[in-house]
């Protein structure tokens, strides 16, 4: 069996090695502690069993300084209030003060002495145990880490673990960072903007004000003009992200939580191509336009399970009368209720939002700023807008709309009512009733009668919907439907 050594028996065995007759002295009594330090002050290697690198540095290089100053501290202090005594006890024989007076005033004096001497030894004394138990908590702790042995397999991948963990902490908390910064400049822009436009409004020139406390006549009455959608829109896009940021709306929560917020603009901010950044630009066409394509596809399907429940009852006069009106609206030849079934049905919001993009340029087109002609639907009246760029033989002209929901509204019909759509009702009737899901992407190539490029362009709205992951916002709900909670602008 192996014999086990103590560490104090190792370090008394050093001494005898090194010959330190202070250690060696039975009469001493020295502890282990003290013994480490005869042997560091001899320059002896300590066994690294307890003590290592760190002990040496901090006891010989600023423990044992800080303890040999304190003390010199006091013993000059001493000295300082020993000399302070005598040279007071000169000056009051000199001044030949009364023998009475003489002897308390050197009684206060001594308490006084002996209060200060008393306080700042014992300050020293509690300094003095205080960095004693320090080192040695410290040295402990550090020969402890030191002398730990772990595999260095795992000591790595922790330290890989760590440092990619404090890599991703600080890169989210730079980003909140950078957008509170760039928040507050937005908000102190907006606020440096009303001010001044106070202070304009509130300067009145003092002849005025003259005039009207002398002469108490009644001013004529100003006529107002007319609202003129077109030039007293002022909309700006910087309100708009603001608005957008205080109701958290963004497009990355609506594509995890399958809802959006019901905020309805009725036109397009005028300075929407200002935006430098293209990404910001298109998310902020796609927030603006995607509850209104959603909110219209939620009205037609409830219009849709409304005719699928009165088909399965005895109809009432109520019931038809509302079956007419969507023939009419519907364009339904001879009351045909399958065609009418085919017809009334959603469009999938990726092509929707795809094909807005494209014919308005991602909102920032002349007919889309002037007249709400988000999709460039033709029209052959005179309230439209005049292309600049015309083919020979061409008269149409685009038609403009009051409002953004009237362009969606009317471009869903227009895809679910004209002739030229019938092979993109067709299939998705046949989704319909083998109970798939309306995808876009499935749909899109039925649209190429939409334009005059055909296949061109379907490939471009396909091209537009996979770079933008415009799919995952076709199962996207509104969040509340109640009229109380909608936005509108």
């Amino acid at each position: 069996m192996k014999k086990i050594i103590s560490y104090r028996q190792k370090i008394l065995h050093l001494a005898r090695i090194y010959k330190i007759e202070k250690v060696l002295d039975s009469n001493l009594k020295l502890t282990t502690y003290e013994i480490e330090l005869e042997l560091l002050k001899n320059k002896v290697p300590i066994p690294s069993t307890r003590r290592g690198y760190f002990s040496h540095k901090i006891i010989n290089e600023v423990f044992q300084p800080l303890f040999i100053y304190f003390q010199e501290k006091r013993k000059k202090d001493f000295y300082l209030n020993k000399s302070l005594k005598k040279l007071l006890n000169n000056t009051n024989k000199l001044l030949k003060i009364d023998l009475s007076i003489n002897y308390y005033f050197n009684k206060i004096l001594k308490i006084i002495f002996n209060k200060i001497d008393n306080s700042f030894s014992f300050v020293v004394f509690n300094i003095n145990n205080f960095f004693k138990v320090i080192t040695k908590t410290i040295i402990d702790s550090l020969n402890d880490i030191y002398h730990f042995k772990f595999p260095e397999k795992q000591v790595k991948k922790y330290i890989l673990r760590g440092s990619y963990s404090f890599l991703i902490v600080m890169l989210i908390s730079s980003g909140f960072y950078i957008k509170s910064l760039i928040t507050n400049v937005d908000g102190l822009k907006i606020s440096v903007e009303i001010k001044s436009e106070k202070k304009k409004t509130a300067q009145v020139p003092d002849t005025i004000k003259k005039n009207s406390t002398k002469n108490k006549l009644k001013k004529p009455e100003i006529s107002k003009k007319p609202y003129d959608p077109e030039n007293d829109y002022t909309l700006n896009t910087q309100t708009v992200l603001n608005l957008f940021e205080d109701l958290e709306y963004d497009l990355d929560r609506v594509r995890s939580k399958k809802l959006v917020k019901p905020i309805y603009f009725t036109r397009l901010p005028k300075d929407l191509n200002e935006i430098k950044s293209v990404t910001r630009k298109k998310e902020t066409f796609l927030q603006i336009l995607l509850p209104l394509v959603v909110a219209e596809n939620e009205s037609i399907l409830r219009d849709r399970k409304y005719l699928l429940k009165i088909l399965k009852k005895n109809q009432s006069e109520k019931s038809r009368n509302w079956i007419n009106k969507k023939y009419k609206k519907y364009k339904v030849s001879n009351k045909n209720i399958d065609e009418l079934i085919e017809k009334i049905d959603i469009i999938p919001v990726s092509i929707a939002l795809a094909q807005a993009a494209k014919e308005s340029g991602w909102g920032t087109s002349r007919f889309a700023l002037e007249g709400n002609a988000i999709f460039g639907q033709w029209t052959w009246s005179q309230a439209g807008i005049e292309p600049l760029e015309k083919t020979a033989g061409q008269k149409h002209k685009i038609l403009k709309f009051p409002l953004l929901r009237a362009s969606v509204k009317a471009y869903i019909m227009n895809l679910n009512s004209h002739n030229g759509y019938k092979s993109f009702r067709k299939k998705r009737f046949e989704m319909r009733n083998a109970n798939k899901k309306l995808s876009g992407l499935e749909l899109i190539h039925e649209l190429d009668n939409y334009a005059q490029t055909g296949k061109e362009y379907t490939k471009i709205l396909e091209k537009i919907i996979k770079q933008n992951d415009l799919d995952e916002f076709e199962s996207v709900t509104i969040d509340d439907f109640k009229e109380k909670k909608q936005l509108k602008l």
